[in-house]
């Protein structure tokens, strides 16, 4: 899978948690600050993401993961 399309399915996972439409989830869109999110929320995203991309991402990961693109990065090192 390449980087489009895991940013396609991640932009899709976080519109869909965050009832959003996706073209409002630009990939430099920090969870928190411009998406409205809360911890809660990225919680489920990430859990959704493991589950399309078959991955287990570390706390560590998720917790550096401000941003949409961010979040990408890290699925990309699972799944290259």
């Amino acid at each position: 899978m390449n980087e489009t399309e895991i940013r396609a399915v991640v932009t899709d996972v976080v519109a869909g948690v965050l009832t959003l439409p996706t073209e409002q989830v630009p990939p430099q869109a920090r969870f928190y600050d411009d998406l409205g999110g809360d911890s809660l929320q990225k919680l489920e995203i990430v859990a959704h993401i493991e589950s399309r991309f078959n991955c287990s991402l570390t706390h560590e990961q998720v917790a550096v993961s401000d941003t949409v693109e961010d979040l990408c990065r890290q699925v990309a090192r699972h799944v290259a």
